[in-house]
């Protein structure tokens, strides 16, 4: 039977890289865009994204920069509709309600009827606003 070695030849190929901190901090200072993904500045470097996120933890905790917010969850409040009046056998309930938003110190009230096109364009709008 052959015994393995106690010493293990590293060949250039298996040789631990060795990366500059002006790297690693451009490398995470592109994680922190929102608009870009850890696996895919890993994978345009050569990177494992494991280690990317290392470099980011460290990063964040010896800089104390946040990293972007986590999306909020926006509360909703259901308002029941009013009854109808008896006199009216099978008539539908108006198309009315009421949508408040609130971010930060700011409220917006929608009141009333409330058009589909106009409620998108609005939220488009506050996500843009981030």
């Amino acid at each position: 039977m052959r015994e393995e070695p106690d010493v293990v030849e590293v060949k250039p190929s298996t040789a631990r890289r060795r990366f500059s901190k002006t790297f690693k901090r451009e490398l995470v200072e592109q994680t922190l865009r929102p608009d870009v993904s850890m696996a895919a500045v890993a994978l345009a470097n050569g990177l494992n994204t494991n280690q990317l996120a290392r470099w980011r933890r460290e990063y964040l905790l010896d800089t104390g920069v946040s990293p972007m917010p986590l999306p909020a969850l926006v509360p909703v409040r259901m308002i029941e509709p009013a009854p109808l009046a008896a006199s009216q056998p099978g008539a539908t309930p108006p198309v009315s309600g009421e949508i408040e938003w609130r971010q930060g110190a700011n409220t917006i009230v929608l009141r009333g009827t409330v058009d589909e096109g106009a409620w998108c364009l609005l939220l488009a709008h506050l996500r843009g606003a981030r």
